[in-house]
């Protein structure tokens, strides 16, 4: 048998035995989950109003949760959306680990953020080896912008950097928008989470180019998240603060850490507000 055949045949063996364990699997949405991921937004659109429903705001110090809050309902006018933040969270000293997620300004300062994640259940921990087999659904996450940044930069106690996209006004309406459709569409039928396929990146790359066809190309940051800043700075994505080096250090908030946490139990407009006035 040749070294080409013996390959292939355990190609074959690899991939009947995947189907096996975990092909068969179909998504759930009624199990125990974890307390953050425990309800499951739906919107609702007429005209340039946008309604959400049972978004996370939660508030955090570090290390602790301090409450465990919902808003049941909360309305917005998309005609005052007035930028998209992107935000990426390293994972570790290898760039290319990392989440993303993004920030939807409005003119009043209550400001919504979205991130797509793989929606745990209770107990369960995240393993990016198991993201790709199946093991978890697929999650929307909506939620204030004070809750998911100070999720981040003061209960995980990780790096973050927030980046002002640069979109059109009538982009940066059709991406919210389209991104509430296909919340009500994954409420509707559940999904499977996959690391590398369908990752907090990748969907939110295929979103942007629905709104804005053809702005993203595929960049091997749909798969390994921790590049996608630099890829996006080198497609004229983001406002630029000198060259790529010196516009990473100016959009990291981890400098402002202690900052952060004096204003993490402020206003959402108070918060929301401060954390641009360090940005600038």
């Amino acid at each position: 048998m040749n070294l080409l055949k013996f390959f292939g045949i355990l190609l074959i063996v690899f991939i009947a035995g995947w189907y096996m364990l975990v092909g068969t699997k179909s998504p759930q949405s009624d199990l125990v989950w974890d307390d953050a991921a425990s309800k499951t937004v739906s919107t609702v659109t007429d005209e340039n109003m946008l309604t959400l429903y049972d978004i996370r705001d939660w508030t955090y110090a570090s290390g602790t949760i301090l409450s465990k809050e919902w808003v049941e309902e909360t309305t917005l006018n998309v005609d005052e959306l007035i930028g998209v933040w992107f935000l990426l969270e390293p994972f570790s000293e290898w760039q290319a680990v990392g989440h993303t997620y993004l920030t939807f300004e409005f003119k009043d300062g209550n400001n919504i953020s979205f991130s797509v994640e793989a929606r745990r259940e209770a107990d369960e921990g995240y393993s990016a080896i198991k993201g790709t087999f199946r093991n978890y659904e697929l999650s929307y996450t909506w939620g204030t912008e004070r809750d998911l940044l100070t999720r981040r930069l003061l209960y995980l106690q990780h790096p973050l950097r927030m980046y002002p996209l640069k979109l059109e006004p009538e982009v940066q309406k059709q991406l919210l928008l389209s991104l509430a459709e296909q919340t009500n569409t994954l409420k509707e039928k559940p999904r499977f989470y996959n690391t590398l396929t369908a990752n907090c990146t990748s969907i939110l790359a295929k979103e942007v180019n629905t709104a804005y066809p053809n702005s993203i190309p595929y960049h091997i940051s749909w798969n390994l998240p921790g590049y996608s800043d630099t890829f996006l700075m080198k497609e004229g994505h983001i406002l630029m603060r000198g060259d790529i080096d010196e516009t990473i250090a100016h959009y990291d908030l981890s400098q402002y850490r202690k900052e952060v946490a004096d204003i993490a139990t402020s206003s959402h407009s108070v918060f929301s507000e401060t954390v641009r006035q360090l940005l600038k």
